[in-house]
């Protein structure tokens, strides 16, 4: 089992009202004070539970933590749009990838995560590892794993798919998450959708099946 992944107990069925209440709570209160100030006996209060039916449902506040984290990065990303149609042409999902990776990294809570990342991180370099592990490396982790069965099927040619991920989502974030991270106004949205579109044309030569592949 990992960090990110609830106890599961037998008994009666999980009460969803309260799952979301917890991790409700938990975002707001973590996001108010950072991770370090916030404490499983707030989050309780907060959501309106008790401790144990809490504990019932995550190991440790570093559970807890992982959970807020990978609910905020599926409302952004979801699981199914790193599953796109097989028929689906490559540049429309590259595309589609890209737009919804920039909408979570330069959203409202992105940035207060990451200030409060930045503010924490000599005092509590674990949350600073945790949010790397679940919101970075799980994406990257899915946009490679697409990459592998694109290039499987014939459809790309990527001789390293965690490399190329890591450079696509990397040049698509740029200018736009530099201007988010220094609070400045947005890029165009013309000017946006023509850098993704770019981006996503740049990695189809790089990466074209072909005698030269």
């Amino acid at each position: 089992m990992t960090l990110a992944e609830p106890i599961l107990k037998r008994g009666r069925p999980r009460d969803t009202a309260k799952d979301e209440a917890i991790l409700l709570a938990a975002g707001d209160l973590f996001m108010e004070h950072g991770y370090e100030a916030v404490s499983v006996d707030a989050v309780a209060q907060r959501a309106g539970v008790s401790k144990a039916t809490i504990y019932a449902r995550y190991a440790d506040k570093d559970a807890l933590f992982t959970a807020v984290l990978r609910q905020e990065c599926e409302r952004a990303v979801s699981p199914d749009s790193f599953l796109p149609a097989p028929d689906q042409p490559v540049r429309d999902t590259l595309i589609l990838l890209a737009t919804r990776f920039l909408n979570l990294v330069t959203g409202e809570k992105a940035m207060q995560m990451n200030k409060i990342l930045v503010a924490e991180t000599d005092r509590a370099p674990r949350m600073a590892q945790l949010f790397y592990e679940t919101a970075v490396l799980s994406l990257k982790d899915r946009f490679a794993g697409w990459l592998r069965s694109e290039t499987e099927r014939g459809r790309l040619s990527v001789r390293d798919p965690d490399g190329a991920a890591w450079r696509y989502l990397g040049g698509v974030k740029g200018e736009a998450h530099l201007r988010a991270s220094f609070g400045l106004p947005p890029i165009e949205p013309e000017r946006l959708r023509a850098h993704i579109e770019d981006a996503a044309d740049e990695f189809m030569r790089a990466h074209a099946v072909g005698p030269t592949s």
